[in-house]
């Protein structure tokens, strides 16, 4: 196709659809990445229940859509507590607003997962999905092996074009905190998914706290022309000191490798 440039260029800025607003695009494949024990679980519970509630994400306004959630990662007694930390941190919002937009599958992922996803997502048309996590989920064999990967990502996209909702995917992959040749962060495994997907962010700890309350950042690596510009210091928090506890993560705009910064100025 010829592309009159000079006219392109003059045509008014149009937002894409947004997920999550100037943080996540609609109909996009996203990985996020982070070693063990980030938080990764827990931040994508809170960011699913606000989306399906309509609610901010980290102060980015969220556009309230159905969200399928496949957890094949997190025991019961874990999932559970996630949950009601999530649900307490984020104001006890009435079940009745979300809970019908939120489709939580536990561990119900077979070899035949593909099959499972596409079924489902035909079923609920979410606007995201989340995949939790990607070895376990997608019965991936060999982690390392491009070929496999590369058949797990299309069959990713079988999924979302069975969703036909603009359906971003989120696959949470574990980070291989330095590449052996090019010495920058990447995903544990086979180069594939990097190559693929649209967005990749990682997620990785900060200084101080412990816990729960570990502080953390999140960084867009591979943004393309729309999502997250800049690393998110996110601190979180309790609602009380005792049980039954919320936790509430708040969000600063960082400087690379800082942790302190100015207050981001979503909430307009």
């Amino acid at each position: 196709m010829n592309i009159d440039l000079a006219s392109w260029i003059k045509e008014p800025v149009t937002d894409p659809l947004w997920l999550v607003k100037d943080m996540i695009p609609r109909g996009s494949l996203v990985i996020l990445a982070g070693e063990h024990g980030t938080g990764k679980s827990m931040l994508m519970y809170n960011m699913v229940m606000a989306i399906a509630g309509g609610l901010p994400f980290l102060g980015f306004p969220t556009v309230q859509t159905s969200v399928l959630y496949f957890d094949q990662e997190n025991g019961r007694p874990d999932s559970k507590r996630y949950w009601q930390r999530t649900w307490r941190g984020l104001g006890c919002p009435d079940p009745d607003l979300w809970a019908p937009s939120l489709h939580f599958e536990w561990f119900t992922l077979t070899e035949q997962w593909a099959k499972q996803m596409r079924t489902l997502a035909a079923e609920h048309k979410p606007g995201v999905i989340i995949v939790d996590t990607a070895t376990p989920a997608l019965r991936i064999k060999d982690e390392n092996d491009n070929a496999e990967a590369s058949r797990s990502i299309q069959e990713l996209c079988q999924v979302q074009q069975a969703a036909n909702n603009d359906t971003t995917i989120i696959i949470l992959k574990h980070e291989k905190t330095r590449d052996d040749t090019a010495h920058r962060r990447t995903v544990r495994g086979a180069k594939a998914w990097l190559g693929a997907v649209d967005i990749v962010m990682y997620l990785s700890r900060g200084r101080g706290g412990s816990g729960s309350l570990r502080p953390t950042v999140l960084e867009a690596d591979k943004p393309r022309a729309f999502g997250l510009q800049y690393p998110l210091a996110i601190t979180p928090h309790w609602t009380q000191p005792e049980e039954p506890m919320g936790l509430v993560f708040n969000a600063r705009r960082a400087v690379r490798g800082q942790e302190n910064a100015q207050q981001i100025d979503h909430l307009d």
